[in-house]
């Protein structure tokens, strides 16, 4: 009966980690994508400030978002992403840090500086990605 229960118990852990393993990397609409941000597809900094980006079109948004997953998945540490027209009416740039590891997934801390008309606004957050999916906000 010993030996049954712990080759129930192995069987159940590989069909857990099987499924797991199918689920991870596979954005919201199932593409499997492993640049996204959000399975929503939109910048992170949007969730960790409600108030960032307030007002912007939606081709700028595009472009924050473009720059935001750049810096997540292949920039350097310290070293800003920008996007728009430097000195133009909408521009920002991401600053991320060198990548961490939480448990089995890849982190990163990150600020989002955004200049909308002469105002200055920032986001700043911590993001982990499993498996290479989507970007998640943790904090």
């Amino acid at each position: 009966m010993h030996r049954l229960l712990d080759k129930l118990a192995v069987v159940f852990a590989c069909a857990l980690l099987a499924a797991c393993s199918q689920s991870l990397g596979k954005s919201a609409d199932g593409s499997g994508s492993t640049l996204g941000l959000t399975p929503a597809g939109e910048a992170l900094a949007f969730q960790a400030d409600d108030d960032f980006g307030k007002g912007l079109s939606s081709a700028q948004r595009s472009a924050l978002t473009a720059a935001e997953s750049q810096a997540l998945n292949f920039g350097e540490a310290g070293q800003p992403v920008t996007w728009g027209k430097q000195g133009g009416a909408v521009f920002g740039s991401v600053v991320v840090t060198q990548p961490f590891r939480v448990g089995l997934s890849n982190c990163r801390r990150f600020t989002h500086s955004l200049t909308n008309k002469s105002q200055n606004h920032q986001s700043i957050g911590t993001a982990c990605q499993r498996g290479g999916g989507s970007w998640r906000l943790v904090q």
